[in-house]
């Protein structure tokens, strides 16, 4: 190619008026920008911080804050941000000297997100790109020339993203934490069946040693059986899989079975369990899934005769309304302020490791509460730390 010759692309030949136009073409250049969804600005510095004025903005300058081109100015803006998170790291937060240093010229390329409150009270995020603007004599620098892009959307997207990862690191490291305790959990009911179902018939075992025995095997049964109930009906629920069976449940009668089967456990701490009959509601039939109320109620029982070591559990019901709601009272050992926002999670655990007390998977609360759910009801609690807890949920009332 001569030194003659302009470029010449697809034979479209680049001469000065065309180059003119392209110099001249401001109007198109910011056309062209807010086409890309973002709006173009003007900055000039005035003689301090916040005395500037913006020149040549693009009209997206409406939907992105909520002002037209007019109403826009530096000091405005300044009002509006609430936050600023530079994106070089030679660009400070301070915009005194951030302002400085562009004047200086030493930040020749200036990005950043911030985030504003508009005019209307609306929050939003904007990333903010531009360039100093010199003074072709001076050489000074007399403002910015930029583009702001509204990043709104994908701030949120960041955000919800963030929160599922740490959801998930968090379920994989209580399900961790879970599986460990399961395994302790399997095994001290396993050995105790294995221990002693061998000792039954070793040779010269007196009748009260054997009795003994039958009784440690009985109870190391009946929690592993337990411990197997747990973990099949968390699966369930998490697989949503569980099936509602409706019919008629005495109330009463369920508080009984509750009732009897922690009576002995709470007599061997010492502590003192009761339940409350409704007064002038005797044989109150709900029809209703009577397996998962009576689960619900006996895990709320259970963690109370559990972490109480003296005084008494006490629970029963009352009509409120048309909802039936159960209560679940205990002068225990609390739930502790950090662990109270997550005690419904599955796997979830207040102590782990060689802090725990009590044996147990964590699984019983998120149980109850799942089988409330589904039974149209909720659950709430109240918990002193070293004072007691009480445990409430509700029901629709259904008696016919």
């Amino acid at each position: 190619m001569s030194s003659e010759t302009s470029p010449d692309y697809l034979n479209c030949r680049f001469n000065r008026d065309v180059e003119e136009q392209f110099s001249n073409s401001g109007e198109f250049y910011n056309q062209a920008v807010e086409n890309a969804d973002g709006v173009p600005y003007q900055l000039i510095f005035g003689p301090a911080l916040g005395e500037g004025y913006y020149a040549n903005v693009g009209e997206g300058i409406r939907m992105l804050l909520g002002i037209s081109p007019g109403e826009f100015t530096e000091r405005l803006f300044l009002q509006m941000i609430e936050e600023v998170i530079p994106l070089l790291s030679e660009i400070p937060r301070n915009p005194v000297e951030l302002r400085e240093k562009i004047i200086r010229r030493e930040i020749t390329n200036y990005k950043a997100e911030i985030r504003v409150i508009t005019p209307t009270g609306e929050k939003k995020w904007i990333k903010d790109c531009s360039l100093p603007f010199v003074d072709a004599k001076t050489g000074t620098v007399t403002g910015l020339t930029g583009i702001f892009f509204d990043i709104s959307e994908h701030k949120q997207t960041l955000l919800l993203l963030e929160k599922a990862l740490e959801r998930a690191t968090e379920s994989d490291r209580l399900k961790t934490a879970f599986l460990n305790n399961l395994s302790h959990e399997i095994r001290t009911p396993l050995n105790a069946i294995v221990g002693f179902s061998t000792l039954l018939f070793e040779p010269g075992q007196v009748p009260g040693n054997r009795s003994e025995f039958v009784d440690i095997i009985t109870h190391s049964s009946d929690h592993l059986l337990e411990i197997v109930d747990d973990v099949v009906e968390i699966s369930k629920i998490e697989t949503k899989n569980v099936r509602m069976i409706l019919k008629e449940v005495d109330l009463d009668q369920m508080q009984k079975r509750v009732y009897d089967r922690f009576k002995p456990f709470a007599d061997e701490k010492k502590i003192l369990l009761s339940y409350d009959i409704c007064s002038g509601l005797n044989d109150l039939i709900l029809f209703t899934d009577g397996y998962k109320l009576f689960q619900s109620i006996v895990n709320l029982v259970s963690n109370a005769v559990k972490f109480t070591n003296e005084g008494k559990v006490e629970f029963g019901y009352r009509v409120i309304d048309d909802k039936i709601e159960f209560y679940v009272s205990d002068t225990g050992i609390g739930v502790a302020l950090e662990h109270q926002p997550h005690i419904f999670k599955p796997f979830y655990q207040a102590e782990t490791g060689s802090t725990m007390r009590s044996e147990g998977t964590g699984l019983g609360l998120s149980i109850a509460k799942a089988y409330i759910e589904l039974l149209g009801g909720e659950i709430w609690y109240n918990s002193e730390p070293g004072e007691g807890s009480v445990f409430c949920f509700n029901i629709p009332d259904t008696r016919r």
